[in-house]
């Protein structure tokens, strides 16, 4: 009983170190999968952020740049600028 038994557990670690490296093959396989995902969505969330500042400060820029115009517009007209003085002149 003794040399049968020690031939079963023979084949039953056999078959266990199968088994173990057959999961180690998935899971290498698991992880590279995973770190393709992983890496996609960083990727996915950096161009999310990346632009969700640019459209925020374009609109801060845009606001800026409205409010420069208008400034401009409005010393234009009062001829408190040297462009709006020269402009002047050049029509007397």
């Amino acid at each position: 009983m003794g040399i049968a038994a020690g031939i079963g557990h023979f084949f039953q670690s056999i078959v266990e170190v199968i088994q173990g490296l057959l999961a180690a093959v998935v899971n290498f396989f698991q992880w590279i999968l995973n770190s393709i995902i992983g890496l996609f969505q960083a990727f996915v969330n950096f161009i999310e952020g990346a632009l969700g500042f640019a459209i925020h400060n374009f609109f801060i820029l845009g606001t800026l740049a409205a409010a420069v115009f208008a400034y401009l517009l409005y010393s234009q007209r009062q001829g408190t600028t040297p462009v709006s003085r020269t402009i002047k002149n050049k029509r007397n």
